[in-house]
């Protein structure tokens, strides 16, 4: 007779959170680029200052990062939080990158 093991649960929610995760980065990074060529479009049709990149940059920078501290919170043991601050953090994220592409392209 085998008995229960949650370690088993665990690394295989750790494997599919690093999943979600990797698909989440992808789909924030096709934001990122969408907005660094509105950025490009914009210095170039409209005159603006190539400054604009910079909160696309930061974008880019301190999500992963972020990624990777909600990471250690869920291998802390603290999933549902994890879980629900990456969800929230790359829907700001995508968010506040279409509301700044609108500002300075609008």
């Amino acid at each position: 007779m085998q008995k229960y093991n949650d370690q088993q649960n665990q690394s295989g929610m750790r494997v599919l959170f690093m999943f979600v995760q990797m698909m989440i980065l992808s789909v924030v990074y096709i934001i990122i680029y969408t907005s660094f060529k509105a950025v490009q479009y914009a210095i170039e049709k409209l005159d603006v200052s190539v400054l604009m990149y910079i909160p696309v940059v930061i974008a880019m920078v301190v999500f992963p990062v972020l990624l990777y501290k909600y990471r250690q919170m869920f291998n802390a043991g603290k999933m549902l939080v994890a879980t629900i601050w990456t969800m929230a953090v790359a829907s700001l994220t995508v968010v506040f990158l279409y509301m700044y592409i609108a500002q300075i392209t609008g």
